[in-house]
């Protein structure tokens, strides 16, 4: 009898002590102290290359819903693509270019990545190198998997749920099993600042943007604070909805932020607001957390048309972006080339159907949309797929980079200016 009594508590007592064990488990393993003094960075060539050539940069939103000017622009085919509001903003990633090739080099990246502290303790690096390091361990991984699975045209299922992988643990840091959501719970719970929320490309256009480079101990700073200054003032990050406020759920990724939520969160977008963000943001009687596009970040929402090799042309999207809507009903000039001449991708039968079918329905009026928006801001771009590599050579060197940020910046999307806390 007492035997079989020990037994019983024996097994009660390792019940109770893996309903206890805590979540979150491998954050809590993660290194967490850094090096002030440190000069040691990390070097991100290959994934700098995966980035400014299959990433592109629609710029900064003017709060136009998208619905409003797929009425106006297109026809009603556009009802099978993303027609969410806020559809024509956020970066997008050319997942439908991506081949076999490329996944493989962002796993190979991936991988050695994770690779780094097998060589040198993330307790070596200074904070910032760390942070750095961090995103683009998790935007590496977040792209990885938005690849693997493509096409698909929404990504809750892949975030949440008992298949999310997000929660698979497909990682190892210094011999800790990891998986997505453990780096973003590890940088929000170490990074004390809600400007780290805009770090993490989440593969939707409802979260903050993927960059066109990658980040660094030196420009992390910067570059989170032209994220945030592009996020909150688009729709996505944040709409009015009569008398409510309907701030991003991506803020519920970083609510020990903002402990009197309505007022700190308020608070902190308006540091960030241009003009007419900030009136939307006064407005609002209550905020509540109920806007979020899990729509794919990449140009064709997922959708897989099949138009011409015009719509698989990134140069001839580049130069359909590019050229004035009226030289498209009279057929336009050839496209330029690599050596900045014509090629076939590009001749002027192949743009005059630019109009019609070549291209989907929704991803001609995002790109016009990307057209207008750019032609204010008189910008000018080329989208190009670069080959991926995948065996880059040790990542590890010393550099001259200060080991602070700067304490007041200002961004260049028409934010305000902006003081980072230490």
């Amino acid at each position: 009898m007492t035997k079989s009594l020990s037994l019983v508590l024996s097994t009660m007592l390792s019940v109770c002590i893996l309903i206890t064990a805590p979540l979150g488990a491998a954050e809590t393993q993660l290194p967490t102290k850094h090096d002030p003094n440190s000069d040691f960075v990390i070097r991100y060539d290959d994934w700098n290359l995966i980035l400014s050539g299959s990433v592109l940069d629609t710029g900064p939103s003017d709060r136009r819903p998208a619905s409003r000017a797929l009425n106006k622009q297109t026809s009603s085919r556009l009802k099978h693509g993303n027609t969410s509001a806020s559809g024509f903003e956020g970066n997008r990633v050319l997942f439908d270019q991506f081949g076999d090739d490329h996944v493989d080099s962002l796993l190979a990246i991936r991988q050695d990545l994770e690779a780094v502290p097998d060589f040198m303790p993330l307790e070596d690096f200074n904070q910032w190198e760390q942070l750095a390091y961090w995103y683009n361990l998790h935007n590496v991984a977040v792209m990885y998997e938005v690849a693997k699975a493509y096409p698909v045209k929404k990504l809750n299922k892949l975030q949440k749920g008992r298949n999310s992988v997000w929660d698979a643990k497909t990682m190892s840091i210094g011999g800790v099993p990891v998986s997505i959501r453990d780096i973003e719970e590890h940088v929000v719970a170490n990074w004390d600042n809600p400007l780290v929320l805009y770090g993490f490309f989440m593969g939707t256009i409802g979260g903050p943007d993927i960059r066109t480079e990658a980040y660094t101990g030196e420009n992390v700073v910067q570059e989170l604070q032209h994220n945030a200054v592009r996020f909150v003032n688009s729709l996505r990050g944040y709409r009015l909805w009569s008398s409510q406020g309907r701030p991003s759920e991506h803020y519920e990724l970083g609510k020990r932020f903002f402990p009197n939520f309505e007022e700190d969160l308020a608070k902190h977008m308006i540091a960030f607001a241009r003009p007419d963000t900030r009136e939307d943001l006064v407005k609002a009687k209550s905020f509540r957390l109920k806007n979020y596009d899990w729509g794919i970040a990449d140009l064709k929402n997922g959708s897989t048309y099949a138009g011409s090799s015009f719509n698989t042309n990134p140069r001839a999207l580049a130069f359909f972006i590019e050229t004035p809507s009226n030289q498209f009903a009279f057929g336009g000039g050839a496209a330029p080339g690599p050596d900045g001449v014509g090629d076939s991708l590009g001749s002027s039968e192949l743009l005059a159907k630019a109009g019609s079918s070549t291209l989907a329905p929704q991803t001609k009026a995002l790109l016009r949309a990307m057209k207008i928006r750019n032609e204010r801001r008189q910008r000018r771009g080329e989208v190009t797929v670069e080959e991926f590599v995948s065996d880059e050579g040790g990542r590890i060197s010393r550099g001259s980079q200060t080991t602070e940020p700067e304490k007041e910046s200002e961004s260049d999307d028409d934010g305000g200016s902006v003081l980072v806390a230490d």
